[in-house]
């Protein structure tokens, strides 16, 4: 993850400059700054290119860039390669809700006591709140929150491009992303630690066969195994549409799932309301529905067909 000398290497090229001008703009050694450009080369956030006997860096135009420009021309008394370290980006992620820390803490390879520090680093400059021990950036700083979402989305692309090419990341946190792969894909990525088939395959494993269209990959570096939850959960992120919220409940009904472990796992994968509609789609038996989903006696019929007890 970005760095306090990636950000402020970052931060020196508003225009091109040489590794010598960077040194000695940043105050970083030749060396390091060679080092750091590499890696960033590699990230795609910097190209290289030589002019006589020299290299120029440029800065290439990502959206984490100019997210970046956006917060520091917001709050440019502000030295934030110093604030935002790796870890602190990690925790920053979660703070665009309310949130508790023993939710952070089972979502990052982080000890309690680091996550409790740097909450409280933000909450001493007054960049978030704190209620009924829940943290919440304030709309002040919500920039934060953004950037460190961008950087997180855009690393786990980056390493999901370099896995599955031509594919789509369209959810991920500090250690877990959701990945889409081109049509044209074809490899057996699940022979790589950490990556996991999810979606509507999987929900055979509970004998309930539907036919899906693409794979849908999960990638973590948390855990060894998915649960029904998460299957749902990963499920309604790639569409929440009729048919997927129907089998949804039907695996919801059929497993038994507890709507609280549902509704918790929503705030995480950012899906509340479609979480919430589902739920009390089962809970009523029908009566309180939305146009998304089945009418109880469609859904009655679908359950007799796949041998579902409601």
């Amino acid at each position: 993850m970005l760095s306090e000398s990636d950000l402020r290497i970052l931060s020196a090229l508003n225009t091109p400059a040489s590794i010598s001008e960077l040194s000695e703009s940043t105050g970083y050694s030749i060396s390091y700054v060679s080092e750091r450009i590499s890696d960033l080369e590699e990230l795609e956030l910097v190209a290289v290119s030589r002019e006589g006997r020299s290299k120029k860096v440029r800065a290439l135009p990502t959206k984490l860039l100019e997210n970046y420009k956006d917060l520091t021309s917001r709050h440019p008394h502000l030295d934030f390669p110093s604030l935002i370290s790796p870890s602190m980006l990690q925790v920053c992620w979660f703070l665009d809700k309310p949130t508790d820390v023993n939710h952070i803490t089972s979502k990052l390879e982080l000890q309690r006591r680091r996550i409790y520090l740097l909450l409280e680093k933000l909450q001493t400059r007054g960049f978030i709140t704190k209620r009924k021990n829940k943290y919440l950036i304030t709309d002040r700083m919500s920039g934060i929150v953004r950037f460190a979402q961008t950087v997180i989305q855009y690393e786990h692309q980056h390493r999901s491009d370099s896995s599955i090419p031509g594919s789509r990341v369209i959810w991920s946190s500090p250690h877990e992303s959701l990945i889409i792969p081109a049509e044209e894909y074809t490899d057996n990525i699940l022979d790589k630690p950490g990556w996991y088939l999810t979606g509507l395959p999987l929900f055979s494993d509970y004998d309930l066969n539907f036919f899906a269209t693409r794979p849908t990959y999960f990638y973590t570096d948390l855990r060894d195994r998915l649960t029904p939850v998460d299957i749902i959960s990963h499920t309604l992120i790639v569409e929440a549409d009729n048919r997927n919220l129907s089998y949804c409940a039907l695996l919801m009904v059929s497993e038994n799932i507890s709507s609280e472990d549902l509704k918790s796992a929503s705030l995480y994968y950012d899906i509340e309301e479609t979480m919430e509609a589902l739920v009390t789609f089962v809970e009523t038996k029908g009566e309180t529905t939305s146009d998304e989903l089945p009418e109880w006696q469609e859904f009655k019929s679908l359950a007799k067909q796949y041998g579902v007890i409601l």
